[in-house]
């Protein structure tokens, strides 16, 4: 059988291509205070995660777990506004310009996340139920505005 040199060309670029490009859950540069935004991000992310799963009985609710779960949220999010002081951009980045076009609303959206996360109840689930819209609330808010979508 013949194979076309064509087919061949281009199996032989996407292979390059495939096995050169950068993975989404790769850190995209090395500089250390991008990493640590992303870190920060990620540990926001997996802490609102486990007190969502809570809330919609995916998980058991757990007290404990729960507490260590929001301690874990305000942690990261009293952090936000020193990881992004430095803007910082290049091709795989989902944060806008406009985090530091308009540094002060930025920083009013970051305020309001905290008082959020300040105010989540975690003695019982109904407490969180109520408490957590308001979280998930002012995420999507900072998110919708500062962060683009893929």
């Amino acid at each position: 059988m013949r194979r076309h040199p064509t087919g061949l060309a281009l199996c032989a670029l996407l292979a390059v291509w495939l096995l050169s490009g950068v993975r989404a859950d790769e850190p995209v540069v090395r500089d250390e205070a991008v990493l640590a935004r992303q870190a920060t991000m990620k540990s926001a992310k997996a802490a609102l995660a486990v007190l969502a799963e809570m809330s919609a009985l995916r998980r058991n609710f757990d007290r404990a777990a729960a507490r260590a779960a929001r301690a874990r949220l305000q942690e990261a999010l009293a952090d936000l506004p020193d990881r992004f002081e430095q803007p910082y951009s290049d091709r795989h980045t989902r944060a806008r310009p406009e985090i530091w076009e308009n540094w002060p609303a930025f920083l009013r959206s970051a305020e309001t996340a905290q008082e959020a996360a300040r105010g989540l109840r975690t003695s019982s689930l109904p407490a969180l139920r109520r408490s957590l819209p308001a979280m998930m609330s002012a995420c999507l808010a900072c998110h919708s505005r500062y962060r683009t979508e893929r």
